[in-house]
């Protein structure tokens, strides 16, 4: 016992360290403000903390985040050779259909057909899964939603913010049983901060990009957070389409 009250102090100190040499995360980064000093410090204390917990085992590991099924469709208005390039700096891809290798390069057709020119195989859109190695932002806002609200919830935003009826289908037809698991389930779609953990290149560059990533987490039905504002899009030109999803413990 006294050995291992040892090793919890220099646990924590060693973390105290870390939290305030290393950032963890902006823990405003979704609405674009920056941190002030001592509330980095205590995000970066409690982000520790939740890790040695892990290394001790009674806790769940903070940074074994997967990002689900993200899918990119592609739809030029004419056939067109499409480079596509994801900025994966803290995270690392375990899936990638067709293969990733160093990054796609397929021929697709305005329906969205996308053809694979190293094997002539056709998918209907990229697939890609990746094992986040730094934490998220801590979510602020978005919508509480109750499991038996959920599916008819995600059919209304995800039409509202862009996506076509096939898309919104193929979205719910996944998340829908993993979020139902929850009898409440908060709920929220990451933009500019996703953008920026991980950006895409797409060449040549589409008219018109919408990338849809929610994020979510099990919630109480007393939880209260801010409502969250989505903004709708149009789609024009050549369109490039996003959808995928991350649960946070």
């Amino acid at each position: 016992m006294k050995y291992a009250k040892i090793l919890l102090a220099l646990l924590l100190a060693l973390a105290l360290v870390a939290a305030l040499a290393v950032p963890a995360f902006a823990d405003e980064a979704e609405d674009g403000c920056n941190p002030t000093f001592w509330q980095q410090l205590w995000a970066n204390i409690q982000f520790y903390w939740s890790y040695i917990k892990w290394i001790l085992g009674f806790g769940p590991n903070p940074i074994d985040i997967i990002l689900y099924k993200p899918v990119i469709y592609l739809y030029p208005e004419q056939p067109t050779e499409i480079g596509v390039t994801l900025q994966t700096r803290d995270a690392h891809l375990i899936e990638s259909i067709p293969d990733y290798g160093n990054g796609w390069r397929v021929l697709a057709q305005p329906d969205g057909t996308l053809t694979n020119p190293a094997d002539g195989a056709q998918y209907p859109y990229l697939f890609w899964e990746a094992v986040l190695e730094k934490p998220w932002a801590r979510v602020k806002e978005g919508f509480i939603v109750a499991r038996d609200d959920l599916a008819g919830f995600l059919n209304e935003k995800l039409l509202y913010l862009g996506l076509n009826d096939a898309e919104a289908g193929e979205f719910i037809a996944f998340w829908l049983p993993r979020l139902a698991a929850n009898e409440y389930t908060l709920v929220h779609f990451s933009g500019a901060y996703y953008d920026e953990r991980i950006p895409l290149e797409i060449t040549p560059a589409p008219d018109s990009l919408l990338r849809v990533f929610m994020v979510a987490r099990a919630a109480k039905a007393n939880e209260r957070v801010a409502p969250q504002s989505l903004v709708p899009f149009a789609r024009s030109g050549f369109a490039a389409i996003e959808w995928g999803g991350m649960i946070l413990g």
